[in-house]
Order: structure tokens, then C-alpha cells, then sequence
């Protein structure tokens, strides 16, 4: 009888043993597929702070997932109205989470986004729109609307 526990236990330790094994390398596969961090910030030679790339990010790929709260154009005021999106009407606004309130602003920009509802709320969804390199930084336009509301004009 006791030499049938020590095989019973035996079994069960190697079992064990190989389980683990095989949900590490599971584990292990799947990781390589998570995103690594793409991007970085930092000072701008445009203006203040700008994000940059941290390695080399291809055309159409997503850099950032940003969740975004959605609220009236009364809301923000101030400094804020400068790092605001526009929402799904004409008197909603965006504040963006994330890295996405900080992407200056080009004509020809190498980033562009947009509004996805998701079953947590509204993303900002930023996406390359050709290959970028390692430390250049990543522009969006802002949009005429943006500029006319400041009563001034595209910078470039």
C-alpha cells in the first residue's frame, strides 16, 4: 500500500511539474504579442512638451489607446480648452487620458486619431499614418476649427 501512495504522489508531483511548465511557455508566447511601451515625453523644440517615439513604429500601427471622458464645452475653461478634443456633438469636449493631450501640432502630421466607443466609455485612438523613427517626435493637426476658434493661424 505504501508503495502504491509513493507512485500516486509521484505521478501527481511530475504532473504538476509538467503543468507548470507548459502554462509558462503558454504565458511566455502570449507576452511577446503584448505592446511595449512606444512612445516617451519630452521636451519639444515646438512647444513645450511633445511625445516621441522610443523605437521605430510602422504606418497604421495604433501608438496609444487613450480613454477619454466626454463633457460640455461649459466644463472647460482656461488653459485646459488647449488640451481638449472634440466630442460627439457640437458642445461635447474630450478630455483625453494618456499621452494624447500632448502630441503637438503639424500640417503634415505623422500621427492621426480617432473616437471610439468601447463598452468603458470613449478612446482616443492615435495611429502612425507612415513609419516612424526612433526619437522623432509625433505630430497630429489640430484642425482649422482648433485655429479658428483662437482667432489665429496655423503656425505652418
Amino acid at each position: 500500500m505504501a508503495a502504491n501512495l509513493y507512485i500516486i504522489l509521484s505521478f501527481v508531483l511530475v504532473t504538476g511539474i509538467l503543468a507548470g511548465i507548459a502554462i509558462g511557455i503558454f504565458i511566455t508566447g502570449r507576452a511577446s504579442k503584448i505592446r511595449r511601451k512606444l512612445v516617451t515625453v519630452g521636451s519639444s523644440t515646438v512647444s513645450g512638451r511633445g511625445v516621441f517615439a522610443l523605437k521605430k513604429i510602422s504606418e497604421g500601427d495604433i501608438i496609444e489607446r487613450c480613454p477619454a471622458l466626454e463633457v460640455t464645452d461649459q466644463d472647460i475653461g482656461g488653459e485646459l480648452l488647449n488640451y481638449v478634443f472634440y466630442g460627439s456633438t457640437e458642445t461635447a469636449r474630450l478630455v483625453v487620458m494618456g499621452n494624447g493631450m500632448l502630441f503637438n501640432h503639424s500640417s503634415t502630421p505623422n500621427v492621426a486619431y480617432y473616437r471610439e466607443q468601447t463598452t468603458l466609455g470613449v478612446e482616443l485612438v492615435l495611429y502612425a499614418l507612415r513609419n516612424i523613427s526612433k526619437g522623432e517626435e509625433l505630430f497630429y493637426s489640430y484642425g482649422d476649427d482648433w485655429w479658428i476658434t483662437r482667432q489665429s493661424s496655423s503656425p505652418e
